[in-house]
């Protein structure tokens, strides 16, 4: 079973702090959508005003671990109403 949420990081940013750019995915509590994403930290003191090159590539594949984990997540949920001896991911 998956946990209730996953934060995917663009650790290639350079920052001056800590934090670096970061996507969480986890069920959306009203209900409307299946899961939805905070992206958090994108002003995160960056050491040039603005995204580099790679940097950007770092935060695209953040990206796309979220929506890729959002996809599955979506399916199985989906596969899971037909199937009762299944369990959904947020338990």
């Amino acid at each position: 079973m998956m946990s209730k949420y996953k934060t995917f990081t663009a650790h290639g940013v350079n920052s001056s702090e800590i934090n670096k750019p970061r996507i969480t995915v986890f069920a959306d509590p009203t209900g409307v959508n299946g899961y939805i994403a905070a992206i958090e930290n994108t002003d995160c003191g960056e050491i040039v005003n603005g995204y580099s090159y790679d940097e950007l590539l770092s935060i695209r594949n953040a990206i796309n671990e979220a929506l890729t984990d959002i996809d599955v997540r979506e399916s199985v949920a989906e596969l899971n109403k037909f199937d009762p001896r299944t369990y959904p991911f947020n338990d």
